[in-house]
């Protein structure tokens, strides 16, 4: 299994978010929030004591198997900004919205990069490509409409939730922070 492979699996571990917000805490949202806070404001502490101490960065990245990305060994890791996004997702907007942004950035964000990694000989830029990008599209729709069997959400929400997710998937920039957050405003102005 390659480094982005076990880095994008890892990830999934996000869905313990929407799982808890759903079954362990469904009316809980300021619980959820807190714990979120909480986890961000360590994550944040360790991300600093990495950055400032050679032997701690070493013993954390021989730790976590290889699932950071040679830009993150010396710089911040983007579990800050995927903890950071999901934590904005949920306090601005509504749970099912909230919700469904998480599992966009979960499964069409990392799906896309695996898809991306193993097949993708189209080029977009430099390290996008179509078979990512149409990975990321049809796993978003799929993962809304069924989303959609137990929430209230409209297929507009979905379609157009799914094609920004999307959107701001490709970009170069930082997307573990911005896709649940625009694909939840986009969802939630719709």
């Amino acid at each position: 299994m390659t480094p982005e492979a076990k880095r994008k699996i890892s990830h999934w571990f996000i869905l313990l978010v929407p799982i808890s917000y759903i079954y362990v805490f469904p009316e809980r949202k300021n619980l959820i929030l807190l714990v979120l806070g909480i986890l961000i404001f360590i994550v944040v502490i360790f991300e600093l004591l990495r950055q400032n101490n050679e032997k701690l960065n070493s013993a954390l990245l021989k730790m976590f198997g290889g699932i950071h990305r040679e830009n993150e060994v010396k710089n911040t890791s983007t579990l800050i900004y995927s903890l950071s996004g999901i934590f904005l997702t949920i306090f601005f907007f509504s749970k099912e919205i909230a919700i469904l942004a998480i599992l966009f950035l979960t499964f069409g964000d990392g799906l896309a990069a695996l898809v991306g990694e193993r097949y993708g000989n189209h080029k977009i830029f430099r390290k996008k490509s179509w078979e990512g990008t149409i990975t990321n599209l049809v796993v978003c729709l799929i993962a809304g409409f069924l989303f959609s069997k137990f929430f209230t959400i409209k297929n507009s929400q979905i379609i157009l939730g799914s094609a920004s997710a999307t959107i701001i998937e490709i970009l170069p920039i930082k997307d573990n922070l911005l896709i649940p957050i625009i694909s939840g405003l986009v969802m939630t102005i719709i």
